[in-house]
């Protein structure tokens, strides 16, 4: 799933440090570069859930990801109809990665229906996994407003993300993101961290549970939990499905998401 506004409780302003520190590990693992791709990511989606996995598609594969998401917050409705994220590879190591999606939002007073902020970007990949160290990506990306709109922030922004994963063989997995991602509310950028667990019970069933937060400046923040499955239903063809709950200061939110994903050769 697209990193959402979803907005963690007990926020905290995100320092100065830490955002250097995300940028300086990212430029020394860009270093120690390598590709892998196994059985376990043979088709590498990066939906459902919040974290995104550490491996990109190869040259000459064109993958599409479509989902349909419903929120509901403590203020109101948000239906993505769809979200759509196109991805091809544009060498061993990096892809280009294409997203947006079409919001109907029924919040407080307000109604919006329109297209959210293009997300136009790169994941590239730096680090192979060896031992406990974990496999690396990095994600950047930029964020272009398509439409005004009194809700969304008409700005453009960016993203930048540290991508992890450790296997553990032959069907568990764990992958987890720390970095900024932007709030197309807000207008500003903000902290998220989300960890992931993945268990592959069959060779066409994936289960998974997924802890994520987000961090705005100066504001309230968010953090839930959320779980799904996915299911190969040929080998260029996933279904998912997933649900999940949040919490932003006293208020409860859910939201459940189901899409698709096929890649083209």
């Amino acid at each position: 799933m697209s990193t959402q506004c979803l907005g963690t409780s007990g926020a905290r302003k995100p320092s100065q440090v830490l955002s250097k520190a995300i940028l300086f590990v990212a430029v020394v693992l860009g270093y120690h570069s390598a590709w892998s791709q196994d059985a376990l990511n043979e088709l590498t989606v990066d939906r459902p859930g919040i974290a995104e996995a550490p491996y990109t598609v190869a040259p000459g594969t064109y993958q599409f990801e479509i989902g349909f998401d419903y929120f509901k917050r403590y203020n109101g409705h948000i239906y993505n109809v769809p979200t759509v994220l196109f991805r091809t590879g544009v060498s061993q190591r990096a892809e280009l990665r294409i997203s947006s999606k079409q919001i109907v939002e029924k919040a407080d007073s307000n109604a919006f229906l329109g297209v959210s902020p293009v997300s136009i970007g790169v994941k590239m990949h730096i680090f192979r996994q060896r031992n406990r160290i974990p496999e690396i990506d990095i994600m950047t990306n930029v964020i272009v407003p398509t439409t005004h709109s009194p809700v969304l922030a008409n700005k453009v922004g960016y993203e930048v993300l540290l991508l992890f994963q450790n296997d553990f063989y032959p069907n568990m997995a764990v992958n987890y993101n720390v970095g900024y991602i932007w709030d197309n509310y807000r207008g500003k950028p903000m902290f998220t961290a989300s960890f992931c667990f993945n268990y592959l019970p069959t060779s066409k069933v994936g289960l998974f549970a997924e802890y994520f937060s987000f961090v705005p400046d100066q504001s309230p923040g968010e953090l839930g939990l959320d779980g799904g499955m996915t299911y190969l239903l040929r080998p260029n063809l996933q279904l998912d499905l997933s649900a999940g709950i949040s919490r932003m200061e006293t208020h409860n939110n859910v939201f459940v998401s189901s899409g698709f994903t096929f890649r083209i050769y």
